[in-house]
């Protein structure tokens, strides 16, 4: 019988195709629809910067995409795997017979504040009756809020004008610009105009705890989630578990590098030009980013009680909130 000897070398060579055999066997795709970088969705991008996908054997591909809304369709299409949305529309989803289901929660918060300039007419939720206010998109979460807030305060939304603003710096230029008496704005927009008009009046509040608390009577709300149809989740099951894993440990990351650190990895076209301001904000989100990705119960409850007060779709569905998350 031939004996077989182990040179160094040969030994050397085994042992590396052992250890290449125990990392993923190839690169998976997968296509992510998300909006432009901000607080709400960090998360979702860290996670390419800082290289979590590729670790996790998956090769993502990230398409930006303006709107809540046109991620959704993306989605919805097929022209993405993933979508960067909220979990709202997982809601709105189950109401029009259509399965989207969220398997990652980024947010505790939907990362909003309404606001109004100083010496104006509108000094509360309760003084908007007959102004005009700004929300992103008629339709969009942005109007639940609002709608939610009149809700509280005794009024109805017809008895204010809501007009499309847009998010970011087209909202804050419209509430400058006194186009609209009162805007609902969401992260560094808040900052940012902040920084420029120094007495601005705060009406309502999320981003922080006592904020959520204030509008919604919930500890939390669940906001930026991941996204996916119940019949990818289904056939992609490997997939899905690596997406999560990878921008969990995103969040993770977030939630324990200081403003400083955080910003100094966002890619310099992805700054919105007042540095102060986007400290401050990435300030406010770190506290409301999910510890764990999870969804509650409760949050749940809360934000389909939101939207049954503005979409009748959703009053008349008989929704099984179960149904519409996966929790990790």
């Amino acid at each position: 019988m031939e004996r077989v000897v182990n040179t160094p070398a040969k030994l050397l060579f085994i042992s590396a195709v052992l250890l290449a055999s125990c990392g993923p066997k190839t690169s998976t795709p997968v296509r992510i629809a998300v909006q432009t970088p901000s607080t709400n969705n960090y998360a979702t991008h860290f996670a390419s910067w800082l290289g979590f996908y590729k670790e996790e054997g998956l090769d993502v591909t990230i398409s930006q995409i303006a709107g809540a809304s046109k991620v959704l369709e993306a989605l919805v299409a097929g022209s993405a795997d993933v979508g960067g949305g909220v979990y709202e529309q997982t809601i709105q989803m189950a109401a029009e017979g259509k399965s989207v289901v969220a398997f990652l929660s980024l947010t505790k918060s939907p990362n909003f504040a309404i606001v109004a300039k100083p010496g104006g007419a509108v000094t509360s939720i309760a003084a908007m009756k007959g102004h005009s206010v700004g929300v992103s998109s008629l339709g969009s979460p942005s109007q639940f809020y609002l709608n939610e807030l009149l809700s509280k305060a005794g009024l109805s939304p017809n008895d204010v004008s809501t007009t499309g603003v847009g998010m970011g710096a087209t909202a804050a230029v419209a509430l400058e610009k006194g186009q609209v008496d009162a805007a609902v704005l969401f992260g560094s927009a808040v900052t940012a105009l902040e920084a420029r008009i120094p007495n601005l009046l705060i009406l309502a509040d999320t981003r922080t705890p006592e904020g959520v608390r204030a509008a919604f009577g919930a500890d939390e709300y669940p906001g930026s989630s991941l996204l996916a149809t119940k019949e990818w989740l289904a056939t992609h099951a490997d997939e899905s578990a690596r997406v999560r894993k990878a921008v969990l440990r995103a969040t993770t990351w977030l939630r324990e590098h200081s403003p400083e650190e955080i910003l100094a990895k966002v890619p310099a076209e992805f700054h919105v030009g007042d540095e102060a301001a986007e400290l401050a904000a990435i300030r406010l989100a770190k506290p409301m980013y999910s510890a764990d990705g999870r969804i509650s119960k409760e949050g749940t409850e809360t934000v389909r009680r939101v939207l049954a007060a503005s979409l009748e779709s959703v009053r008349k569905s008989n929704i099984e909130l179960a149904n519409t998350f996966v929790n990790p």
